[in-house]
């Protein structure tokens, strides 16, 4: 029992401490697990039942922001974020009692390191009963992965020529916008703005230059939102949408206008076009108040026909369905 005990002592010694392989084959002879988990990949923590580390690595060091500050004897749960320490109880509770197994995880959690930075994490729990009862916690930092993932969910929602968002990223903020709207009573208005002649404008001037007058358009689109409402879409082609939150109908009109009159504003010299040519956009309104629509796709398809309507006035016009 006496040889056991000694095997299981937690010791935290370096990572170049060659001693603790003694034969030339590569075998471990009298490697303790607070030697051994120093030489893992993954950041590891061991602590005692309440929560008290008593061996760390230096990967959970780097990770804790720790590398000037001793861990061991620190309370692990000092560490964690307070809206996880109900679930990471849970997780204990539940490998002690081996409900399921003697491992938990991995489970997505957050962190609060040493220096206040907070990292999120994907942390596995597992339950050593003997000699004597510890917990194994094994961490994965997910800070740049879900970084990357944001990056290409950004990318996913964005249209490449013109900066904004595109069609799938329109339909997510129109579906939440709703959510949020209806469920506080609150307007919301939608518009939709289609480039007037855009395809004769393509067979003159060719599509390079087609390209370039949607990026202006959708700047000059952007420039004349509200700075708290900023969320404009290219919809396809030549025609782009909006999403204005808390807008009633006099307010989105107003918006509208002011769209128009920043499109009358543009000027294509810069990109080898006559002085002399105008741009101009239809417009269709519509907006959700006191129940009028029963879904945003209703709201869309209003809009949407509010548009046409618009164009059939003789282009460069504005139409609301309300």
């Amino acid at each position: 029992m006496k040889t056991a005990h000694n095997k299981t002592k937690l010791q935290a010694l370096a990572l170049n401490d060659d001693n603790l392989w003694s034969d030339e084959n590569g075998m471990a002879s009298g490697l303790d697990i607070g030697s051994f988990v120093q030489y893992l990949v993954e950041a590891v923590l061991i602590v005692s039942p309440d929560g008290t580390i008593e061996c760390a690595n230096a990967k959970a060091a780097l990770l804790l922001n720790c590398l000037g500050t001793p861990l061991i004897g620190r309370k692990w749960p000092e560490f964690l974020a307070s809206r996880y320490q109900q679930q990471y109880d849970g997780l204990v509770k539940m490998v002690a009692k081996r409900v399921l197994s003697l491992q938990a995880g991995p489970t997505e959690m957050a962190l609060r390191c040493a220096d206040g930075v907070v990292k999120d994490i994907e942390l596995s729990v597992s339950f050593i009963p003997e000699p004597e009862a510890r917990l194994v916690l094994v961490m994965r930092d997910l800070t740049r992965y879900k970084a990357e993932c944001q990056q290409l969910r950004l990318q996913a929602s964005t249209d490449a020529l013109t900066g904004l968002a595109n069609r799938r990223g329109f339909d997510e903020q129109l579906q939440q916008q709703w959510q949020l709207c209806t469920d506080a009573r609150r307007p919301l208005s939608v518009v939709i703005i289609d480039i007037d002649f855009f395809k004769q404008f393509n067979d003159r001037y060719g599509h390079i230059q087609g390209d370039a007058c949607l990026r202006k358009v959708a700047g000059a689109i952007v420039q004349a939102m509200p700075v708290e409402a900023r969320l404009a879409a290219r919809y396809g082609g030549e025609e782009f949408a909006l999403i204005l939150p808390q807008h009633n109908p006099v307010m989105a009109l107003e918006v509208a206008r002011n769209v128009q009159q920043a499109l009358r504003q543009l000027t294509f010299t810069d990109i080898g076009l006559p002085s002399t040519l105008n741009v101009t956009v239809s417009q269709g309104i519509a907006t959700e108040i006191n129940g009028q629509f029963r879904t945003s796709l209703a709201l869309l398809c209003a809009a949407d026909t509010a548009l046409y309507r618009a164009k059939s006035d003789g282009r460069d016009c504005i139409n609301t369905c309300n």
